[in-house]
């Protein structure tokens, strides 16, 4: 069967972004029935029985439409096939359907098997996905990104790619003006000053300041001390450390360090330009600079950089990733060992990087991944940015882009001068709040 996928600028990336913050919010509910869907009966009774096995499993997903990724995942899915004697099915769909397809499979019962990517949420409220934690237990994994995925002690996730959403830059710049690896704020905002001195042609930081990207506030909400949502899933925003650290952010824009109007794909090709210094990215930004553009000694210059702290609070950066999850009971000791191969398949993995600049999450498989060990960019990524991440506590709600979507344009209406910082902080926790008691 032939599937067209028209889904959103730059496709063959959108696979990348199966990570957080990407599921349709709408159509979930009504694909469940109610926001709080319980299991299918069928559902409740195999779960009851405990992990089988089956001859037979589904791979639901997006990646095998891919052209960067299919035939990584295709030689994975073939090497499992022929190592357990089992087949696969896979059950494909459009990047931006998935939340929905997988809710549908979820009410009807039919979804049994693997699934590829973030819209895992969704099915939070079933109780059909199966707890991962004993597949971790054999992994190396990033360990703060892993128990930020945690619900109630169960791993319903397991991330075969495990980065953030971190700070890069052209490294002959940044290294000139002083800027390094976790600075105060302080000096950060000095560094950018000197570039904007030098050369007042040049965007110092072209930061996210319009959306969909303006959820990109979050971590530096979190440099500040702000929760934004607890674990208990108490929206904090509004508070001090919130305030300050969108004031500062605000007051970079108002000085010309940052740019009014600008999304990542603007700051992708900015930087690829060479109109733009920095911005946050995912660690395929030196690809990107190809991909826009820009020349082959810029792609090679491109460093991250630890995001700068505040006092002595640590920083950090939003998860970005992917990966699998399956369902419990009936098939769950196939799709587990399904997922074992191909979490630890060093071809899969290295097709992967080779095609798309994209890391295993395990440190072992990582080590084996051909020239890995000597990407100057992606080891510096990993030290940087992967190892400072984690997920919001929000990033395990089917409400998570609903979330997201709010701060975003909370955030925008403050950038845009439209409302005080503080007074558009509180309407912007009022929203979170009457979504997170929607979803209770």
């Amino acid at each position: 069967m032939t599937h067209t996928f028209s889904n959103q600028p730059d496709p063959s990336r959108r696979g990348f972004l199966a990570g957080f913050g990407a599921i349709g919010a709408l159509g979930v509910a009504g694909a469940l029935g109610i926001s709080g869907c319980s299991t299918p009966a069928a559902d409740k009774g195999s779960a009851k029985s405990g992990p089988t096995e089956v001859d037979s499993i589904k791979f639901y997903g997006n990646v095998l439409g891919e052209e960067s990724q299919k035939a990584a995942w295709e030689a994975a899915i073939a090497g499992w096939e022929k190592k357990s004697g089992k087949s696969v099915k896979p059950v494909i769909y459009p990047y931006d359907q998935a939340s929905t397809q997988l809710a549908l499979a979820a009410r009807s019962g039919d979804f049994g098997g693997v699934g590829q990517g973030g819209p895992w949420q969704v099915l939070i409220p079933t109780g059909i996905l199966a707890d991962l934690s004993g597949l971790a237990a054999g992994m190396s994994l990033p360990g703060k990104i892993v128990d930020s995925l945690r619900i109630d002690g169960k791993l319903y996730f397991l991330p075969l790619n495990a980065s953030g959403i971190g700070l890069v830059g052209d490294s002959r710049i940044t290294d000139e003006v002083g800027l390094k690896d976790a600075v105060s704020v302080e000096d950060f905002a000095a560094a950018l000053e000197r570039i904007k001195k030098q050369d007042k042609k040049l965007i110092p930081y072209a930061a996210v300041t319009k959306n969909p990207d303006l959820k990109d506030a979050v971590h530096w909400m979190w440099s500040w001390g702000s929760e934004v949502v607890t674990p208990d899933l108490k929206c904090t925003i509004g508070d001090a450390a919130s305030v300050a650290a969108i004031t500062w952010y605000k007051k970079l824009q108002d000085e010309g360090l940052t740019k009014a109007g600008v999304a990542r794909t603007d700051a992708r090709i900015l930087l690829a330009r060479g109109q733009a210094v920095l911005y946050d990215d995912a660690p395929l930004a030196n690809k990107f600079v190809q991909t826009n553009g820009g020349t082959a000694e810029l792609a090679a210059a491109i460093r991250p950089l630890q995001r700068p702290a505040v006092d002595s609070l640590p920083s950090y950066n939003r998860f970005w990733g992917s990966g699998l999850f399956c369902s419990s009971g009936k098939g769950e000791a196939t799709s587990k060992d399904f997922i074992t191969y191909v979490a630890g398949d060093v071809d899969a993995a290295t097709a992967l990087y080779k095609q798309s600049a994209l890391a295993p999450a395990d440190a072992k498989v990582s080590a084996k991944v051909p020239g890995l060990d000597k990407d100057v960019f992606q080891n510096a990524f990993r030290t940087a940015i992967a190892d400072h991440s984690r997920a919001a506590a929000w990033d395990k709600l089917p409400s998570v882009a609903q979330i997201d979507t709010a701060i975003g344009e909370g955030v925008a209406v403050i950038m845009a001068g439209q409302t005080g910082v503080q007074n558009g902080l509180n309407t912007l926790k009022r929203k979170i709040e009457d979504i997170l008691a929607q979803k209770s």
